[in-house]
């Protein structure tokens, strides 16, 4: 009796003290907002090594187990120890992820940069005749409209006096201002190569232990809660890594067929810049919604300094080809792993995307597919308790929760009669 006593008040203490420590940290959020923004942005710097290794050994992670799988049914089936068979095959496995991941960024900008190097090439050798014609066409319009030639020397008095000015006054402080940016991006890049290197490596060490990380973290979760809110919590995470999974990974294929048929139809249509552009395309279409626009955007603009019939022709390809990719081959790759509708996917792709950027439109849409499908789990587990229905349907007419009870018994009075002729007629078709 005494040891369940002590038992309830050390819960009863525990709990005070958690509830203090929570009361703690929201008033130091809320009085010191900046102070708390900083912190966590100095944690992101911190973990984005660590991050970024745990993206690659996401994506590396399907080829890994394919080979994996492949080579240790092998090494099993000659009677190896299943120990050693396990090591080999996984190291197989990584060893061919990395090596495939290398050669396909090395292909990528292999035969990126040469068609970058050869548009801008044609783009600057071009730029003399764009200004020709330009300039030919503003004389026209001068010789014929005299009184615009009036406005224009004023324009370009005007400007002349503000360049003049700027020069004497502040063109040092910003050549100062340029040369820190300048600094301070090479800084930028550096970080970011050393953090891709390091994410690099670790990503190494999680796929070589990733089920060890999986049974730590799931023994920790029993550890800590109830079995109730444990089941639940494996349950979230399995989801999460469904969610995610089935998304990125779909998406990507998605992407790299639509770069593949958009480079088909381009040197079918002979368009020009066809491998540069199809790049572009199939990169950008990894974004949901916004992605073929975005990818659209920059190829119209490259081909309307070229031809602008030929920069018309592309925008209509591409629409096109992003129509059939959203009714037919993406629903066929993705099928309902999202299990969103369109309105939902918008909105979830503004929000992430206005909170954090480019990350967000990318990951935006699985995130909130997650948090949709538990929030929709909690809520159907909440109307089962109280014997309501589950079906959004039942509560398109209903004006308040009686009409729902009345919907939910002329249900049951429906599905019992159902039941009662399904039982008649299998009872004459005994007889």
């Amino acid at each position: 009796m005494n040891q369940k006593q002590d038992n309830r008040y050390v819960k009863w203490g525990l709990t005070a003290l958690i509830v203090v420590f929570i009361s703690i940290v929201l008033v130091v959020i809320f009085t010191n907002l900046p102070g708390f923004f900083d912190v966590l942005k100095r944690a992101g710097r911190i973990l984005s090594p660590l991050m970024t290794g745990v993206v690659i050994a996401f994506l590396l992670n399907p080829l890994v187990n394919l080979v994996d799988g492949c080579i240790r049914s092998i090494l099993t089936k000659k009677k190896m120890k299943p120990a050693t068979a396990a090591k080999l095959s996984r190291t197989a496995g990584v060893l061919f992820a990395l090596v495939f991941a290398i050669f396909l960024i090395y292909g990528f900008f292999a035969m990126l940069l040469p068609q970058l190097y050869d548009s801008v090439m044609s783009i600057w050798e071009s730029a003399p005749g764009y200004y020709e014609r330009a300039e030919n066409w503003v004389l026209d319009i001068l010789e014929d409209n005299p009184e615009f030639q009036t406005y224009i020397n004023i324009a370009f008095d005007k400007v002349y006096e503000f360049v003049e000015n700027w020069i004497n006054t502040t063109f040092l402080s910003d050549v100062s201002k340029i040369l820190s940016t300048l600094t301070s991006s090479v800084i930028a890049v550096i970080k970011s190569l050393t953090n891709f290197l390091i994410g690099f490596v670790a990503s190494i060490y999680i796929l070589f232990s990733k089920e060890k990380f999986q049974a730590q973290a799931k023994k920790l979760v029993v550890g800590i809660f109830s079995p109730s809110r444990a089941d639940r919590i494996l349950y979230v995470g399995s989801e999460t890594s469904r969610v995610l999974n089935g998304f990125v990974i779909g998406k990507i294929i998605d992407s790299a067929i639509i770069g593949v048929l958009c480079y088909i139809g381009m040197v079918l249509l002979k368009l020009p810049y066809a491998a540069l552009l199809s790049t572009i395309v199939g990169i950008t279409n990894v974004i949901p919604v916004f992605g073929p626009v975005i990818g659209m955007i920059p190829g119209a603009l490259i081909l309307l300094l070229v031809n602008p019939l030929q920069a018309f022709y592309f925008v209509v390809f591409v629409i096109v080809l992003q129509q059939v990719d959203g009714n037919v081959i993406g629903p066929k790759i993705l099928g309902n792993t999202v299990g969103l509708s369109g309105f939902w996917v918008l909105v979830s792709i503004t929000v992430a995307a206005g909170f954090f950027g480019v990350a967000g439109m990318l990951l935006g849409v699985p995130v909130f597919a997650i948090i949709y499908s538990l929030v929709s789990d909690a809520l159907d587990a909440k109307l089962k308790k109280r014997d309501m229905t589950e079906e959004t349907e039942q509560y398109y007419a209903i004006r308040k929760v009686s009409d729902l009870l009345k919907v939910s018994e002329q249900n049951v009075h429906a599905q019992e009669q159902s039941e009662k002729k399904s039982e008649k007629s299998s009872d004459k078709v005994k007889i």
